[in-house]
């Protein structure tokens, strides 16, 4: 028996496999996985700029609650409730990284105790996406106890993932389109795009390793499909997150360098050849300190949104403003004149949750990466680990820029607690069965 190419085990051990899982368990399992795969591509709110939402499951239900979020938080009890029940399923975290998450999850209930002695309202807006991300780690977990496990939800993903990106595809092609400065491209909405950027770094990693001809086809022409599509869409938060990504990749894994780059040459002149002119011009426009130009309309806006929000952090640089609070935009006033956000992770925490929150949150990124790290380079290592990690890390270092912190969101939390619970699940699959340490 041979293990699959993306999980290197350290020999191929029946008591790893097992038992082929029935169809009746896979049928099951798929459903769950491709629902909430599903999550992602569900934008949140509408680009018309007031906050009304962008499609019925998120909104209100009772009690403040979405139908999205009561969907979630009945699924995740149920699962919570089973593994309770279950002697032969577990959950694990690694421990480096629980005290960080834990005291993380304290400067919220702080925040929020802050901000509504400041009158503040609406306290579970910011970390909602946070909330109900842990509880879907614990859905993800269920169904991932073995590696086999993991290797059909990460098949599955692909697979997915796959039929999301060619049906995008389809509509550019037939002129469902949308638009960013005057130029069409495949899809605006920013979390499904960072998933696609995920799936291309784990195609990309993963026809490296692979040696079967139909496989290697499936993730080659996968790669080629969501970084083309990632090009196409003009977004250059989501440009950044797939090249950083991808350097990371390439420093991981030296080999094949001539291929590599011919693969990534040839992505580029695609989205070149469909965007003409503005590919370029967009690119020079990553300079933020340039001024504004057709294709950097917003750098000043994204500066100046920094500035204000680093005006209020100076004058309360401890507590922040706390939760449920907004504040007011002088820079910006013509765009807007107050905010309740930071297109700046790090300021955007500092604000929110105080010099305690920052400190916890940077704590656990950096806590988190070299965790992944560790694990990308150890003798349990595979392609799905390298990927996850390439992929964290190039969310994180945007994040130092002009992105907002992803936990607001529910679609990019439901990707990264498929991707923790996966990486998590595997090493701790591992180690129970071959007794290796984390």
């Amino acid at each position: 028996m041979t293990t699959a190419p993306g999980f290197m085990l350290p020999s191929p051990d029946t008591r790893v496999y097992g038992e082929a899982p029935s169809w009746e368990l896979n049928f099951w399992r798929g459903l769950i996985c491709w629902g909430l795969f599903s999550v992602i591509f569900i934008p949140e709110f509408t680009r018309d700029g007031t906050g009304n939402t962008g499609s019925f499951w998120y909104t209100k239900a009772v009690a403040g609650f979405r139908f999205v979020d009561l969907a979630i938080l009945l699924l995740a009890s149920c699962h919570i409730a089973a593994l309770g029940c279950s002697r032969a399923k577990t959950v694990g975290f690694p421990r480096r990284l629980a005290l960080p998450g834990l005291a993380f999850l304290g400067c919220v209930g702080i925040a929020i105790a802050y901000g509504n002695l400041r009158g503040g309202s609406n306290f579970f807006f910011d970390w909602r996406g946070l909330a109900l991300g842990i509880g879907l780690y614990f859905v993800w977990s269920f169904w991932m106890q073995k590696p086999c496990d993991l290797d059909f939800a990460v098949r599955w993903f692909a697979v997915y993932m796959a039929g999301r990106i060619a049906l995008l595809y389809v509509l550019f092609a037939a002129g469902y389109r949308d638009t960013l400065l005057g130029v069409s491209i495949p899809i605006f909405d920013g979390p499904a795009l960072s998933c696609i950027v995920f799936t291309g770094l784990l195609a990309f990693r993963y026809q490296e390793g692979t040696k079967q001809p139909i496989a290697k086809l499936f993730w080659c022409g996968l790669a080629a499909a969501a970084y083309v599509i990632v090009l196409l869409c003009f977004r250059r938060t989501y440009w950044g997150e797939l090249g950083v990504g991808t350097a990371i990749l390439l420093l991981l894994r030296k080999r094949h360098r001539l291929r590599n780059a011919a693969f990534l040459g040839a992505t580029l002149c695609v989205a070149a050849i469909v965007l003409g002119n503005s590919f370029s011009s967009r690119i020079q426009s990553l300079d933020v300190t340039s001024a504004d130009t057709e294709f950097s309309a917003d750098n000043a806006d994204h500066l100046l949104d920094i500035a204000d929000a680093w005006g209020q952090v100076r004058q309360s640089p401890v507590m922040g403003i706390g939760l449920g609070t907004s504040y007011p935009t002088w820079r910006i006033k013509n765009w807007k004149t107050e905010s309740v956000m930071v297109h700046n992770a790090p300021l955007h925490v500092w604000l929110k949750y105080g010099l305690a929150g920052l400190a916890c949150y940077l704590w656990f990124h950096v806590a988190l990466l070299g965790w992944l790290y560790r694990q990308s380079k150890s003798r349990t290592s595979n392609a799905f680990l390298s990927a996850v990690f390439a992929y964290l890390a190039a969310q994180f270092a945007m994040t130092l820029g002009f992105a907002p912190w992803p936990y607001s969101e529910l679609q990019l939390t439901t990707l990264m607690s498929f991707l923790l619970a996966a990486t998590v699940m595997s090493e701790t699959a591992l180690k129970h069965t071959f007794g290796l340490d984390q």
